[in-house]
């Protein structure tokens, strides 16, 4: 016993001088090369043995750097990529893939029968079917590459390791706690421009691509914030912090001057009496009724024409004020832009109908395809956008058969909350079934006008709050099993 001891000892002297001389040695290559980066590595070593210990340490400090993760572009290799949030997410799709080998698969039976777990998997099967199909395959297997390392760490992981709800609070509160940071900053920032409507492009930077991305991820995370507001109150903890943090949330979304965000949290609270009457698959019936109608109105003898906006009034608008009076006017830029986009999207799809041109081809398409009495100032389209519709675009890029799919997908999740929340008997899960779809529906409404699922802002809640229906679908039937 002794000797265990006199050895372990050794051992430990051993790894501290072998640490002690990582960071002396560290320290001088940094100062010799003038370069941060060295001295990082001792640092870098604490955190892949503290993962290492227990890889759920990861999953979670994914969602304390996805408020800040930057994107990085490698010049010349036409590359980019979200730093250092998707490195991790690889890192943790690897992860994922070593458990399930390991554990031959491991997935609860109740979660692979879910009518969600298998239209997820339908969903990613088409997107590979459409690209081998692809008119650009190589752009394709990059788009499905990505679906995947969304889908294995924020689906699949957190069903091979959640053993309680309070595992899933986890991820929304360690998030909520970091975004409140990275919207003070903001705000901070904005507030020196007199929270000016030009300023939001800058004031976001680094941290998010543009005032759109900022926007979304702060209203995905904002009825999670009502929770736990919700959830102090019914156990009688102090609430005054929580009801601040929620309305910088909402000051946040709000000076973002984002319609799709402003407009998606009365969506949100629309939806919630909805839920609450039991009225979802009402309301999805009603809404693809409207929308079909709408279509085949515009459809009818060239109706959609009349939209084509005036060249030369549809401009860029300076002020909140006069951008929300231009955009039922047809005259703002931006909105005008993506009816160009969505008519070229419209022409390609009576091309390719059934299997679309192939995941992640929109850009590389349509201008061939585009309406010249549609364009505007910015259709040159030099940051490479996408059509700014997220239904419309698997549409173009996966035909009719991926579009289905997922609008089949996107149902399913509406229905499973609303029976979920109905069901529960414990309030405090039903704060949280409905803040996940809640959370759901404000994705779905911000990508009738956006492409979100794809960014590392917005993508990573799709999944997750997929997840945590599934968890609470068998907790529920666990817990009827053993009365």
């Amino acid at each position: 016993m002794k000797d265990a001891y006199m050895g372990s000892a050794t051992y430990d002297k051993l790894l501290f001088k072998f640490f002690l001389s990582v960071i002396v040695l560290s320290t001088l290559l940094s100062v010799y090369l003038k370069n941060v980066f060295p001295f990082i590595l001792p640092f870098s070593i604490i955190a892949l043995t503290y993962i290492i210990e227990d890889y759920r340490r990861l999953f979670y400090l994914t969602f304390v750097v996805l408020p800040f993760s930057v994107e990085f572009y490698f010049e010349g290799a036409g590359l980019g990529t979200d730093i250092p949030s998707e490195p991790i997410m690889i890192v943790l799709s690897a992860i994922t893939l070593a458990i399930l080998s390991r554990k031959r698969f491991g997935l609860s039976r109740h979660y692979v029968i879910h009518p969600v777990f298998i239209m997820l998997a339908v969903h990613v099967f088409w997107i590979f079917i459409t690209s081998i199909n692809s008119t650009y395959p190589l752009i394709s297997f990059k788009f499905l590459a990505a679906k995947i390392w969304y889908l294995l760490p924020f689906f699949i992981m957190p069903l091979l390791f959640v053993k309680q709800s309070t595992d899933l609070e986890k991820v929304y509160r360690i998030l909520y706690k970091f975004l409140f940071v990275s919207i003070c900053i903001v705000l901070v920032r904005h507030a020196f421009h007199g929270f000016s409507f030009t300023a939001t492009y800058e004031v976001v930077r680094p941290f998010f691509r543009n005032h759109v991305n900022y926007a979304a991820i702060s209203v995905v995370c904002l009825p999670f914030v009502w929770a736990f507001f919700r959830i102090n109150k019914l156990e009688g903890k102090p609430n005054f912090n929580m009801g601040f943090i929620f309305l910088i949330f909402i000051a946040g979304i709000y000076f973002s001057f984002t319609r799709a965000a402003i407009l998606s949290m009365i969506i949100a609270w629309g939806a919630w009496y909805i839920i609450k009457k039991r009225w979802v698959r009402h309301s999805l019936f009603i809404s693809s009724v409207v929308a079909i109608t709408g279509i085949s109105y515009l459809s009818l003898n060239n109706k959609f024409m009349d939209l084509a906006p005036n060249f030369e009034r549809t401009i860029t608008h300076t002020e909140f004020d006069n951008l929300l009076e231009a955009t039922y006017k047809l005259e703002d830029i931006s909105s005008m832009e993506r009816v160009y986009r969505w008519m070229s999207g419209i022409e390609m799809i009576q091309d390719h109908f059934w299997l679309g041109f192939g995941p992640g081809s929109f850009y590389s398409n349509y201008k061939l395809y585009s309406i010249s009495r549609f364009q505007t100032y910015v259709s040159n389209n030099p940051d490479h956008s996408g059509i700014h519709n997220y239904f419309l675009m698997t549409w173009v890029e996966q035909g009719f058969i991926g579009f289905v799919i997922l609008i089949a997908l996107c149902f399913l999740l509406l229905i499973e909350g609303e029976s979920l929340y109905h069901n529960s008997k414990n309030i405090r899960d039903k704060y949280i079934i409905m803040a996940t779809t809640l959370g759901l529906i404000i994705i779905f409404s911000m990508c009738l006008i956006n492409d979100l699922i794809e960014t590392d802002k917005v993508g990573p809640f799709f999944f997750f709050n997929a997840a945590i229906l599934l968890y609470y679908s068998k907790e529920m039937k666990t817990a009827k099993s053993t009365k």
